[in-house]
């Protein structure tokens, strides 16, 4: 048994097993993770939730939801590391390691608010049907976001107030490219889910794009919009990144497939050049990013480092006055200022802050907060990948992780903090999901059931 046979699909509408048993999903299973959803898409159409009253409402509904999730699914869904995760960022704030409270609240409730949302995700995948629900709800209701944003633009651009950008709104087009990214690689990994059950199914052609219409229409319209609004935003670094990750998530997922002997030429063929393309794309973009600062302009004071450089050197020195427990958390634009100096003005005035998620954790967290957040995100892969291994898992869900992983490490150590709460809690949800799903498989598999 292989993830590409239709029957073993967790997590995903279109399984037949799955839909041989939707009714036993009860309103209470899919209700929390369909509204901590939507309060993860409101986010997004606030812009990412950037701004501290935002950030601190969203974050008390979400972790509201995921409070109503755990109570309504019982204590056996509620694992250890739940509560060990949540006392640790409880403990960084109440013991004064996250720096002052009033400056730090907002950091704080979104981390609280992450760990919320992977509990969310993590019920959910534990409930038969539920992901398969709550999976589609993402899918539709990024693309009307993405619609939204088209549209709006579009408007905008036909109105007096001339075209701009589709990421004027936010921070910067950093933010705008990495969230439209990320969409787009939700929407792919729908498309390609049913294109491996349609392989599995041995459709005829003519079936082939009913089955699409049906069953993906909403990954196509999704991976459509939210390229165009990836365009739109200006970002090429954020094209290329965005396009590496895709390309290579989809010979990763399709490689079963693609590679059988019955296959055409053209089709090894791009099966063989696929992951080498990708590479080229991530190499080509993280060098763009470095070389290029997008957000800054060029001409006068730019001095001759270059602005990436500039950036990170003042910031790793402000690193290194505090280096073990850090400036505290939400302390990032106060040391950029002091660290500002005539020689790097332009590059540290540019919006986005260290534009660099090792530099920023480090100056607001220290080593000790940085470990911490490594430790949390490597026990979570662990179980990502251990779960890989196993014979007969469904991997589909569990590869949009670690590809979704990949779009942030880039992003991150190019031209972007990652301090985005909409991202960081969307990101959340998956990971949250992934585990649910590995978990799942690893108790079937220990009991011996079929799946």
């Amino acid at each position: 048994m292989n993830d590409n046979t239709p029957n073993v699909a967790v997590g995903w509408r279109s399984a037949p097993r799955t839909r041989s048993r939707s009714h036993t999903t009860r309103l209470r299973d899919f209700v929390p993770p369909l509204v901590a959803v939507f309060f993860v898409l409101l986010s997004l159409a606030l812009f990412g939730a950037g701004q501290p009253m935002a950030a601190l409402t969203l974050s008390a509904l979400l972790i509201a939801t995921a409070i109503g999730a755990a109570i309504t699914a019982g204590p056996r869904h509620v694992t250890i590391g739940m509560a060990v995760v949540g006392g640790l960022i409880w403990a960084f704030g109440v013991t004064g390691w996250a720096g002052p409270l009033d400056r730090a609240m907002p950091d704080l409730s979104v981390l609280m608010a992450a760990g919320a949302v992977w509990t969310v995700g993590y019920i959910c995948a534990r409930r038969r049907g539920a992901l398969d629900i709550a999976w589609a709800g993402l899918v539709w209701g990024a693309f009307v976001y993405c619609a939204w944003m088209f549209f709006f633009h579009i408007a905008q651009s036909m109105s007096n107030q001339g075209a701009g950008s589709i990421a004027d709104a936010f921070t910067s087009r950093t933010d705008a490219s990495l969230l439209f990214g990320f969409l787009a690689l939700i929407g792919a990994t729908r498309v390609l889910h049913v294109v491996k059950q349609m392989d599995a199914e041995a459709l005829a052609r003519a079936e082939m794009i009913g089955r699409l219409l049906s069953d993906a229409l909403g990954g196509l319209l999704l991976t459509g919009f939210a390229l165009t609004c990836l365009v739109l935003a200006g970002s090429q670094v954020g094209v290329l990144l965005a396009s590496a990750v895709i390309l290579l998530h989809a010979w990763w997922d399709t490689r079963a497939i693609s590679t059988r002997e019955h296959r055409g030429f053209v089709i090894k063929i791009a099966s063989r050049i696929a992951p080498f393309a990708a590479v080229g794309l991530a190499i080509w973009g993280v060098a763009l990013g470095w070389l290029h600062d997008e957000t800054v302009a060029s001409g006068v004071g730019l001095g001759a480092e270059l602005p990436r450089v500039q950036r990170f050197t003042a910031y790793i020195g402000s690193f290194l006055q505090q280096p073990v427990f850090g400036h505290g958390l939400g302390s990032v634009g106060v040391v950029g200022a002091e660290a500002t100096t005539l020689q790097n003005a332009k590059a540290m005035l540019a919006p986005g802050g260290a534009q660099n998620v090792l530099a920023h954790w480090l100056v607001e967290a220290g080593i000790a907060g940085f470990l911490a957040m490594v430790a949390v995100l490597g026990a979570i892969h662990l179980r990502i990948v251990t779960a890989m291994g196993q014979r007969g898992a469904v991997r589909t869900f569990l590869r949009i992780a670690i590809a979704a992983s990949l779009l942030l490490v880039l992003h991150g150590a190019t031209d972007s903090s990652l301090d985005m709460p909409g991202v960081a809690w969307l990101y959340a949800l998956l990971l949250g999901a992934a585990c649910g799903v590995a978990t799942t498989k690893s108790s079937q598999r220990s009991a011996d059931k079929p799946i």
